[in-house]
């Protein structure tokens, strides 16, 4: 009778673990899913900067959804120039800024981290924003809150 009781619960067990192990491949799948637009696009505008602009390696992609999707890339011409290139995908234009024409993301950065007190900086994106392209700082405090600041490409000024 034991010997019963002992099987049955080793079944039992088992198919929790199973289902348990099916439901965690089903969120990882799902998760993947829905990311795959993101790193498709990030993947066209790679091949657009290649073939259609003097990039031919690219270094960084940025992307930044502020009223208008953009995806960005940082790379270096056959003449080791430095370019940014910047896609919306929503109109389908692109805009390639020279590097030299335009502050860097280092710069930013160190803009931002001097006039900062505590935190981290989490993230720095370049993309669009009213019609200008932007360097987006999204930074963490020592609280734990969020918080974002936007700096123009050309001059390093922070805008918001």
């Amino acid at each position: 009778m034991i010997k019963d009781d002992t099987r049955q619960t080793i079944k039992f067990v088992t198919w929790v673990v199973i289902i348990i192990v099916l439901l965690y491949l089903m969120f990882v799948a799902l998760f993947y899913q829905a990311g795959q637009p993101g790193r498709n696009e990030t993947q066209n505008v790679k091949q657009i900067a290649t073939s259609k602009t003097p990039i031919t390696l690219v270094q960084a992609s940025y992307h930044l959804d502020r009223e208008v999707n953009s995806y960005s890339v940082k790379g270096i011409s056959k003449h080791n120039g430095t370019y940014y290139f910047i896609y919306l995908p929503g109109s389908k234009k692109g805009y390639l800024y020279p590097a030299k024409k335009g502050v860097s993301e280092t710069k930013i950065r160190s803009e931002f981290n001097q006039k900062r007190t505590g935190g981290k900086i989490n993230q720095v994106n370049l993309g669009w924003y009213k019609n200008k392209p932007v360097w987006e700082v999204t930074a963490k405090n020592a609280a734990g809150d969020y918080s974002y600041k936007l700096y123009e490409f050309k001059t390093g000024n922070f805008i918001g």
